[in-house]
């Protein structure tokens, strides 16, 4: 299972500067087909610089959760450090 690309990424309006929320559309590769479904997440920055990811899928998949939130995670941090979000 693979997370191949988060579409259509909106940035919430929230005034807790180190608080950012999105909400956008990923594309799953799931054993036997390709799957896309709404997720929602937020970075937080603690204090000291530290980025926390929380995911909220927004439309059910048919895959082990803990995976699918995993690599979002992992997916979401590599999208901040290259600076692809809004």
């Amino acid at each position: 299972m693979t997370i191949l690309d988060i579409n259509n990424i909106t940035r919430k309006e929230n005034f807790i500067y180190y608080r950012r929320e999105f909400t956008g559309n990923a594309l799953y590769d799931l054993p036997g087909k390709t799957f896309s479904g709404q997720i929602e997440f937020v970075i937080e920055t603690n204090p000291l610089g530290k980025k926390e990811i929380f995911v909220k899928l927004i439309d059910k998949v048919d895959y082990p959760l803990l995976q699918v939130i995993s690599n979002l995670k992992e997916f979401i941090l590599g999208l901040d450090y290259d600076g692809k979000l809004p």
